[in-house]
Parts: structure tokens; sequence; C-alpha cells
């Protein structure tokens, strides 16, 4: 059976490795591609958890933080 096995890497290159792939992910690119619809999530997710922490969320705010999410 012919399988690949990866042959065992030493710190250094596993570092280089991660580090290398780590520069090639952008984590803010939806950020960057939709700046208003992240404000409004982010502010409509802030509203519902304080909502919910004060014992209940209403259906209005729900729905409209479930409608700004499928926007993104």
């Amino acid at each position: 059976m012919d399988r690949y096995t990866a042959k065992p890497q030493t710190v250094t290159e596993a570092k280089q490795q991660l580090r290398a792939v780590s520069r090639q992910t952008d984590y803010l690119a939806p950020v960057k591609t939709h700046p208003v619809a992240s404000v409004g999530a982010a502010f409509m997710a802030g509203v519902l958890l304080q909502k919910a922490g004060k014992g209940g969320l209403p259906p209005s705010l729900l729905s409209i933080g479930l409608q700004l999410l499928k926007k993104l």
C-alpha cells in the first residue's frame, strides 16, 4: 500500500510552515468587504447579548439579527 507519510519535521521547520500559512489567512476579509453590514451585525449582537442577560429577547430583535447575519 502506497500512502503518503509525512516526514518528521524539526521544530524550526514546523514553525516556519505555520507562520507561512498564518500570513496567508486574512481573518478580517469579510469585514473589509462588507464594512457596513459588519458594524450593523456587531451592534445587533451587542444589543441581543445585553437583552439576553436581562431575561429574554423580544422576537423582533431576534428576527432583525437573523436578517443581518444572512446579509453577511
